[in-house]
């Protein structure tokens, strides 16, 4: 599968990654408003990530990965980018600027069958979370979003919970690190509490996971509510998930539920076999990493359970799933 990234911030450049050591997908072209040589080193070194395990050059219209010359264009434009004439059968929307479906469709041209859109999306033909609905990759429409990394992580947590237990509602805070929408110090911002200093204070945030686990699963619609915070650590975030069930649990049934979750979709869902912190965490690619040291039962039917995420290389590795997913999918 040919595969074009357009915008190389933090997960288009950890996509990058992820697209060098993927046999099957070949990366064919990018976009991003940076110079390349800024661009390149931002893809050589990584604050958070550390160096590529790659080597990283550039030229003065293209990126040099792996000693591969991938075509580099700085067009705000998706409907001026050449991909499919360079091949692309695909392009991954990184540049959390085009959330609407008719601005995304503006990459279908020349070959380009599909976008995968990193970010949620109100009217994607398809929100894909992989381990619970990829199967309508094999048919699937044009305009795909990956909804964001919380919903991946408190989708296979409620899956897991739902089909052992049944679930009548579900409170989640998705505790996440800071991000480019937030300001450095008190800047301006539509959002009072999101205009202060990032590294300065835990910020309550909106979040879109709830609207993105009401498409994901449906019959729990109107039933999900989920409220961020925002804390000043650069990666790894974690979901607080408090359910009421349809049938009484308790510790071990709960735990033997996520026990079966991971078995039946590894790489995936996991669970923590000690007591971390989320810097231990950084660089899994897992989506839930589960933590069953944390987990409470309140009441037989009350229960809170929480998971740890990458914010960034799991949800760039199920970019590159999702990429896989389309190029099985292929007739």
């Amino acid at each position: 599968m040919r595969v074009a990234v357009n915008g190389l911030g933090r997960i288009g450049r950890q996509l990058l990654r992820q697209l060098q050591r993927s046999p099957g997908l070949e990366l064919v072209a990018a976009n991003d408003l940076a110079e390349p040589a800024c661009v390149a080193h931002l893809v050589k070194y990584d604050s958070v990530h550390g160096r590529a395990p790659f080597q990283v050059g550039h030229d003065a219209d293209s990126l040099l990965l792996g000693g591969r010359r991938v075509p580099l264009f700085r067009e705000p434009d998706p409907a001026r980018l050449p991909f499919g004439r360079l091949g692309a059968e695909v392009v991954v929307e990184c540049t959390g600027r085009l959330g609407a479906r008719a601005q995304a469709a503006r990459h279908l041209r020349d070959g380009v069958a599909h976008v995968i859109v990193a970010a949620p999306m109100a009217d994607a033909d398809l929100t894909v979370v992989m381990g619970l609905n990829e199967a309508g990759l094999r048919g699937a429409p044009p305009i795909l979003s990956a909804a964001c990394p919380a919903s991946h992580a408190l989708a296979l947590l409620l899956q897991a919970l739902d089909r052992a237990f049944g679930v009548e509602a579900a409170l989640a805070t998705a505790v996440e690190s800071m991000g480019n929408d937030q300001r450095i110090l008190d800047l301006p911002h539509p959002d009072r509490r999101m205009a202060r200093a990032a590294a300065m204070s835990m910020i309550p945030a909106p979040s879109a996971a709830a609207a993105s686990l009401a498409l994901l699963l449906p019959a729990l619609a109107g039933r999900i509510a989920v409220q961020a915070v925002r804390v000043p650590t650069p990666d790894v975030s974690l979901a607080d998930l408090c359910v009421t069930l349809a049938r009484d649990a308790g510790p071990e049934t709960v735990l033997a539920a996520f026990r079966a979750e991971a078995a039946r979709l590894p790489g995936l869902v996991e669970l923590l076999d000690e007591p971390l912190v989320s810097v231990d965490l950084r660089g899994s690619e897992a989506s839930c990493l589960v933590d069953p040291f944390l987990t409470r039962i309140m009441a037989p039917r009350f229960v809170k359970v929480f998971a740890w995420y990458d914010n960034e290389t799991a949800y760039a590795a199920r970019l590159r799933d999702l990429c896989l997913g389309l190029a099985g999918a292929r007739p």
